[in-house]
């Protein structure tokens, strides 16, 4: 008979065999998943008997994280700002690091604002913006036809609604005319070439779409700036997450493109990882 206690000790053998450091978190966050049970219920029960179809999709979901699967991508959901977002291999995971992006965009548009998200993958960024201040109404677009229908999804889960996203390259499906407040965009900002030295969950399973930032990671942040100024209000603002060693690069690519105010955050290890300036 196979119980709760059985698979866990079976599970955390086969991912501590093949490296994985978080083995013992991930075979509780799968058994949970796939028996539809808290923590508490989980560490209670330890002689639980578990059903055979429930210990099969157990043993599928341990094959898959001990290829590299990403956790989030195994049981279609992530935690960010407190609420819980579905994910698929077609959207970026997000990351703790964003939220920081979220929490400077909140700080800064105390007043009534319209945003723009560019590059919206699950939706997180937008959604948690309206979440968390009613006065604040985004839109937001994605080159990936699934990745707006996931974001889409979320929406309707979190908010409820209309839609707000819509497949566009960048600015290209926004109406001439359109102005927003401020433009909000966590870009693919990795060097192409650094790509393949990426852990292994990453670089094999999260979408290249949403790393791939060009020969020096900055390709994203110059074709935004150069269109933002026709969808922005006078002194409508810009905010981007950036890499630590980014901040010199993308100050000029703002200063050079009519913005202003260029200020640089710090995330919770000190390094730099967003930046937002005014239209001039």
């Amino acid at each position: 008979m196979m119980t709760i206690q059985s698979l866990r000790a079976q599970g955390r053998k086969i991912l501590s065999e093949v490296g994985i450091e978080s083995s013992f978190l991930d075979v509780d966050v799968l058994l949970m998943h796939v028996l539809e049970i808290d923590r508490n219920t989980l560490l209670t029960n330890h002689d639980r008997a578990v059903k055979e179809d429930d210990a099969y999709k157990f043993a599928r979901l341990i094959d898959g994280r001990s290829s590299n699967i990403p956790i989030q991508y195994l049981v279609g959901k992530c935690e960010f700002m407190s609420l819980e977002f579905i994910v698929d291999e077609n959207v970026l995971i997000p990351r703790p690091d964003t939220e920081i992006l979220v929490e400077t965009v909140l700080t800064q548009e105390i007043s009534f604002a319209n945003g723009l998200e560019i590059g919206v993958g699950s939706g997180c960024i937008s959604i948690s913006l309206e979440h968390y201040a009613k006065n604040i109404k985004m839109r937001g677009v994605d080159i990936s036809n699934r990745a707006v229908q996931v974001a889409a999804q979320n929406y309707g889960r979190i908010i409820s609604g209309e839609n707000i996203f819509f497949v566009s390259n960048l600015f290209e499906n926004v109406p001439r005319g359109t102005l927003f407040d401020f433009i909000v965009s966590n870009p693919p900002y990795i060097e192409a070439a650094e790509i393949e030295r990426l852990d292994n969950n990453v670089k094999d399973y999260e979408p290249r779409l949403a790393l791939d930032g060009g020969p020096d990671g900055l390709q994203f942040y110059r074709d935004i700036c150069a269109q933002a100024g026709n969808y922005l209000t006078a002194q409508g603002r810009i905010y981007f997450e950036i890499g630590y060693n980014q901040a010199d690069a993308v100050k000029q690519i703002l200063a050079d493109n009519g913005f202003s105010n260029i200020n640089v955050i710090k995330d919770l290890a000190d390094k730099n990882r967003v930046i937002w300036a005014r239209r001039t």
